[in-house]
């Protein structure tokens, strides 16, 4: 299936996110110019030591956690399908002095614009649903990686992308398992501001059950070292969500628990 149409509405509401973004609590971009980092505590954790490794952020939007990893010592290199994201992640960086590369490109074609190896791959916070072939994204995932190389993603889990965020009380909504066609939406607002005036509202999103996830990446000649399942998640998800100390998102009311976030890392086999 050619997904450029896809592609393109997606383009032009994420280069439309950019400012938004940027401008939103949710991000809070002068805390980042202020010294804090926008990492959340369980890659911290999970990922570990990064000083002196090279590190590869795919899809990294405006490169604020890819620069924050390269205060921690990486030396990085954020991917994104982005113009105006990257434009404004390179900007970031000349204004911090941070170093960083940032590349435009589209996921699936890295290849033709990157070449290097790396210690490190990561990823996090909404990125596989806007992919349509998780079996591919595992193979660049594989070709970018040295020997013995690490992969970590952290994000979304599949069950708590089948919620109706529309419906009170929980309620399911969508397809757990992928059905091959890409799920619409026609949303007003953005997620970091839900009173933002977005005028490209379409976009297109791709569900990938866990099993997929997990499979493409043993595939792809990865070890998996742990998967790790949450009941919380990264942002607000569910109108009975609300945010606790740390920076993650659970439900108030809600009395049971459900798998809403994921983190996998994984080792590229020497």
């Amino acid at each position: 299936m050619n997904n450029d149409k896809f592609f393109d509405i997606n383009l032009k509401r994420w280069n439309e996110l950019v400012d938004i973004n940027a401008k939103s609590q949710m991000y809070d971009l002068e805390g980042f110019i202020s010294g804090q980092t926008s990492l959340l505590p369980i890659e911290l954790e999970e990922l570990g030591d990064v000083k002196g490794k090279s590190l590869l952020h795919l899809q990294c939007h405006f490169g604020m956690d890819t620069l924050s990893w390269a205060r921690l010592g990486a030396r990085v290199t954020g991917v994104d399908f982005s113009d105006k994201a990257i434009s404004f992640a390179r900007e970031l960086s000349y204004k911090l002095k941070i170093p960083g590369n940032f590349i435009e490109s589209n996921i699936y074609d890295i290849q033709n614009v990157l070449d290097e190896k790396f210690d490190i791959v990561f990823t996090s916070y909404g990125t596989i649903c806007w992919l349509p072939d998780i079996v591919e994204w595992a193979k660049l995932i594989s070709y970018h990686l040295k020997p013995g190389g690490i992969f970590y993603i952290i994000d979304g889990h599949p069950f708590g992308f089948i919620i109706d965020e529309k419906q009170e009380p929980f309620k399911v909504g969508f397809n757990y398992f992928f059905e091959g066609e890409p799920v619409y939406f026609d949303e007003g607002g953005a997620y970091a501001d839900p009173m933002a005036d977005l005028k490209n509202q379409a976009s297109y999103q791709w569900d990938h059950p866990m099993s997929d996830i997990i499979n493409s990446l043993i595939n792809a000649d990865l070890e998996i070292e742990f998967l790790h399942e949450f009941p919380y998640t990264f942002f607000s998800i569910h109108p009975d969500m609300k945010e606790r100390k740390d920076g993650y998102w659970e439900f108030t009311n809600f009395k049971f628990t459900v798998p809403m976030m994921f983190s996998i890392r994984a080792q590229k086999k020497i």
